[in-house]
């Protein structure tokens, strides 16, 4: 499953989530390289966090002999750590790694290699949202408005990926963009005129030649399934639709299926 977040020009902004259904999870890593490769996202992906990737390494060096492609996969990927703030991770070895994961879902939640405990942060965080967490237990992560505030645990992979600009669309799509930038700008200014006397409409056409970063995040969840999210964040709720879009276009290249909601 995916989600995403965006925040808008409204001061309380709301939320969407969107969800891509893993139908088999030995090749959750196919799916996952289908949809990063669609051509709807720019292709440089970074690891948001390294600690999964060092336990599974340790986890499969006991394991697998050191020429299986699962154990040449994580090796490559850990060596880069420290180089940068994130480590990039190409989507050979994304798939092999995540496949590999699909494949062993039981073994590693039996094992409870991505369990992690709450930070004292994170319990007072709760406590504040009048929410009851324990770890092992299933993520609800439309219960989180921030991204930051979602539990770790459980969490395998965390990506931050960016979607294509407009103009790198095929010219029938630019067309649907410019589409619903006009009908929503339409909306907005039923409301009130943005600043300098502008449309909205040309505002909101400025953010579509911005990348868009947006996260993606596998999770393993207390019953050996696998779920997939990510989130993202904008200047302006209103093209939710334009990014809705976009993501399912990516989900029929991948030959995914693909539903959204709103989080309020």
């Amino acid at each position: 499953m995916l989600r995403a977040r965006w925040s808008g020009y409204e001061i309380d902004s709301s939320e969407a989530a969107y969800n891509v259904k893993v139908k088999d999870p030995a090749n959750m890593g196919t799916l996952v390289r289908a949809f990063l490769t669609s051509g709807y996202f720019v292709r440089s992906f970074y690891l948001f966090s390294e600690v999964q990737m060092k336990r599974l390494q340790g986890w499969v060096a006991q394991r697998e002999p050191p020429e299986a492609k699962i154990r040449q996969a994580l090796d490559q990927v850990i060596s880069k750590f420290g180089d940068t703030r994130w480590s990039r991770i190409g989507v050979r070895n994304l798939e092999a790694i995540l496949n590999y994961v699909g494949q062993h879902a039981q073994e590693l939640l039996d094992a409870q290699l991505f369990r992690f405990e709450l930070t004292d942060e994170e319990k007072e965080q709760y406590t504040d949202y009048d929410i009851e967490f324990e770890p092992g237990s299933f993520v609800d992560e439309t219960d989180f408005y921030s991204e930051s505030d979602i539990p770790v645990d459980g969490v395998v992979m965390v990506l931050e990926c960016a979607l294509e600009k407009a103009t790198k669309l095929s010219p029938a799509e630019q067309g649907e963009a410019r589409r619903i930038v006009r009908r929503a700008g339409r909306e907005m200014d039923r409301f009130e005129r943005p600043f300098f006397d502008e449309s909205w409409a040309d505002l909101l056409a400025d953010s579509l030649e911005q990348g868009m970063n947006i996260t993606l995040r596998v999770r393993l969840n207390p019953d050996a399934t696998l779920s997939i999210t990510g989130r993202w964040m904008e200047d302006g709720q209103f093209l939710f639709d334009y990014y809705s879009f976009l993501l399912e276009q990516a989900a029929k290249k991948a030959e995914a299926e693909v539903d959204f909601d709103m989080i309020y």
